[in-house]
């Protein structure tokens, strides 16, 4: 919806130069490993949730389906580390106002690496943990395979994605494991505060 106004908004007024950035799946954390995904509650996204699996907070990962047309039957993602991610902004914005009657009306831009990995056998590989996962039913509307089409981000901004697979679950691993219950506090008996 958001990407709606803004295109409504270029047409009403095409005074306006608008580069909306779509995100695939961002993960990785800071290399220094003080800086990393901690969500609230139960994570939605995959790399927490197996993260949280790897430290022991949650028993479990679930995987929705192993019955998809991939190489193992599970669903296959684009992956995007932070770095590269912010790597893009930076990029865009350098664009955008250094030549802006370039960018005139609504630009949309993927960032993402351009290709599809399955997440737990990598993060296995890179960190030597075993993720413990049951299979259970597929989600309404998932598809077998989604990622980027980059060549837009390749092709008018020169970016592309460095960061390998290796390094998002590296970068994630040294984060959740340096910080096992996250940004929060944990009492004498073990027991997280809020």
């Amino acid at each position: 919806m958001i990407e709606q106004i803004l295109k409504d908004l270029c047409y009403a007024d095409q005074e306006w130069s608008i580069i909306s950035l779509r995100y695939f799946n961002p993960v990785g954390a800071h290399p220094s490993g003080l800086i990393g995904e901690d969500p609230n509650d139960i994570p939605n996204n995959l790399m927490p949730y197996i993260s949280q699996v790897a430290v022991k907070i949650r028993p479990y990962l679930n995987v929705f389906g192993n019955d998809y047309p991939t190489d193992d039957g599970t669903g296959v993602r684009d992956y995007i580390h932070i770095d590269d991610l912010s790597n893009g902004h930076i990029v865009a914005l350098k664009h955008m106002l250094s030549s802006p009657e370039k960018w005139f009306g609504y630009n949309p831009i993927n960032l993402g690496t351009g290709r599809g990995i399955s997440m737990i056998k990598s993060f296995e590989k890179t960190t030597g943990i075993k993720i413990p996962y049951k299979i259970v039913e597929r989600r309404p509307g998932d598809l077998p395979i989604l990622f980027a089409n980059v060549n837009v981000a390749n092709e008018r901004l020169g970016w592309k994605a460095k960061k390998t697979i290796d390094e998002m679950c590296s970068s994630t691993w040294n984060w959740q494991s340096k910080n096992p219950n996250g940004f929060r506090c944990v009492n004498n008996e073990n027991k997280i505060l809020k």
